[in-house]
This record gives C-alpha cells, structure tokens and sequence, in this order.
C-alpha cells in the first residue's frame, strides 16, 4: 500500500474517533445521546474505530527491521512519554474546568488505571513487548507459526484474561488486530485476486455486527461477533483503503489528533451548552471540526518548540523530520513494500 493511502487510512480512524468522543461512549458522557440512530452508529463503528489503528500499527511495523531493546527504547520515547505528559494535563484540565463528564476519583492510581483514551498507548507499547519477544524466537516468520499465534491471541482476546491496570487488557484487546495487519504486510496479501475480496469482507463484517453483535445496545467489544466483524471490516480498508486527498491531509497529522482532540470536543460541548445551543447536529458538526482544526494548531505550535516535541510526541534529538507528522505518530513509516 503507497504511504498517501495509509495517511488517508489514519485521518479516516481519526475522524471516528473525534466523532466517538463527541457523542460519548455511553449515555453519560458527551451529548449524553443514550438510544436512536446515532448511538447504534457510534456503537456499530466500535468494530472499526480501535481495530483500524491496531491493524494499522502492526502493519506498519512489519515495515520496520528493528526489534529488540532499541525498538522498546524507541517506543517509550514516542508512546509512555505522550501518554505521560498529555495524559497527565488532559487530568488536570478535566479536574478544574466546569461542566466535564468525568474527573479523576484517585491521582495515587494516574496511568496504572489508564486515563480515557491514552489506555491505547500503554497497550500498544506492552504489545510491541511481546512482538519483540514473538520475533526473538522467531514465532512471525513462518504462516504456520504465525497462525499458531494469531489463534493463541484469539484465545486470549475471547477468554479477556487481562485487567484494566496499566491496559493489560487493552493489549488483549489490540493484538488480534494488530497481528492481522502485520500478516497484511509481512506475507504480502496484496495481490489483485486477494483485493478483489475486500467488498466481501465488508458486507461479512456488516452482516456479523447486525445480527450478533447487537449495535442497538452497547456490544460486548471482547465478544467473537465484534472480534469477526474488526477483523473483516479493518481488513478490507486495508486491502481497498479510502483514496481521499483530504483524509491523506488529516492522517498526516494522526498522532497530534489522537492526543489533542479531546480537549477541543469537550470544550466546543461546554460553550455550545453555555450559549443555549443543543442542537444534537451541530454539536457534532462543531464538535468534530474543532476537535481535527484544534488539533491542527496545537501541531503547529508544538513543530516551532523542541522542549514541546520532546513532551507531546517523545521526540529527543533530530533523528526524524519534526514535519512529518507521519514520523511522530507512533509508527514508523518507511518505503512501501507493495503498492495498490
């Protein structure tokens, strides 16, 4: 897949993220929205939303050679370090400014219970652990070892054996996806018969989420219904991803949205409340464009300040281009191995 098709491929994830946080995952939290077409839309994408990041994470990495204590150094710097820093700040916000959903009950437990959506770095690091000692051994390298992985991961996933506490179970959660997108990659399943599959895979999941997973209600996320349909659907954006100049534009500046958005969503909320707006349509409109332009501009801030990219991306020294936002997102993102 050429590099533009995974940029538009993050700015699509990152758009439904910015729309989930908007509209709240439950009842209780952003519009407060608890039934109706919306809410069945949100918890539907629920199979696409984390999933596509994963598979995207792993696929990238199956780009990348360097495995071992570098990479987990590497990784530190570009995922604990954000998590820490704007997690941190994103806690202290919601703490002081009225008319938040939710505040921290216990500052001793900050980041051992992971804060909001910053859980998906905490897991995507202990999940670069173990691919690290998956490939020490040699367990990636061959498709029979790799299914005997996948199903293991499989197993866990469904069986959800992990604990909340430093998103142990948000590494179950990831690795089935994450393992599928470095299969996408590593195995080279990009192949014009194989692509040819990718309508059929969507329908599959639409299919799966409709009638097992139960969109209507909050679907169980650890439960094989939304396991089959993440697999199905990430897969097929994968293999006919989203061509869009402007989505490119988006996920380029991916890893600065997924950290930053949530104060502007929550921020465009409390004003539109203030000023006696609550039109459901445009919270959402306002909601998500403040929190993609927000984001943006606190980008731009942040490419002028080595101190700020040290604390918002991780990034120490000049080893990659601070304009490339694609280079700060987390995953690296070297040449292609194969086009579409």
């Amino acid at each position: 897949m050429k590099q533009r098709d995974v940029q538009a491929l993050r700015g699509f994830a990152c758009l439904l993220l910015v729309l989930y946080h908007v509209v709240g995952n439950d009842p209780t939290r952003g519009l407060q929205i608890g039934d109706g077409p919306l809410r069945t839309l949100i918890n539907a994408l629920a199979a696409v939303r984390m999933p596509l990041f994963a598979l995207l994470a792993g696929a990238m990495q199956a780009r990348y050679p360097r495995w071992g204590s570098a990479l987990m150094g590497d990784k530190f710097l570009r995922l604990i370090i954000p998590m820490l820093t704007v997690g941190s700040l994103f806690s202290v916000v919601q703490s002081l400014v009225p008319g938040t959903n939710t505040q921290v009950t216990d500052w001793h437990l900050l980041h051992l219970l992971p804060v909001a959506h910053y859980w998906f770095l905490e897991a995507l690091f202990l999940l670069f652990g173990v691919m690290a000692l998956l490939q020490r051994f040699n367990m990636l390298d061959t498709v029979p070892r790799f299914a005997l992985v996948f199903g293991a991961s499989v197993v866990a996933y469904l069986a959800h054996p992990g604990t909340p506490w430093l998103a142990i179970s948000g590494m179950f959660y990831l690795m089935p996806y994450f393992l599928s997108g470095f299969a996408l990659e590593h195995f080279k399943v990009c192949q014009p018969n194989v692509k040819r599959l990718a309508p059929v895979l969507f329908v599959m999941g639409a299919i799966i989420m409709l009638m097992w997973a139960n969109p209507v209600a909050e679907p169980d996320r650890f439960g094989w219904a939304m396991l089959a349909t993440g697999l199905l659907s990430s897969a097929a954006f994968w293999l006919r991803p989203v061509r869009a100049a402007w989505l490119a534009r988006i996920g380029d500046f991916s890893y600065t949205i997924f950290l930053f958005h949530v104060f502007f969503t929550s921020a465009s909320r409390i004003v539109l409340n203030h000023l006696g707006v609550h039109a459901t349509a445009v919270h959402v409109a306002v909601g998500v464009a403040a929190g993609l332009i927000g984001s943006i501009a606190i980008h731009a801030l942040v490419t002028r300040s080595i101190a700020l990219k040290a604390l918002v991306w991780g990034q120490f020294g000049q080893k990659r281009r601070p304009e490339r936002p694609s280079d700060t997102s987390g995953l690296p993102a070297p040449p292609p191995a194969c086009s579409s």
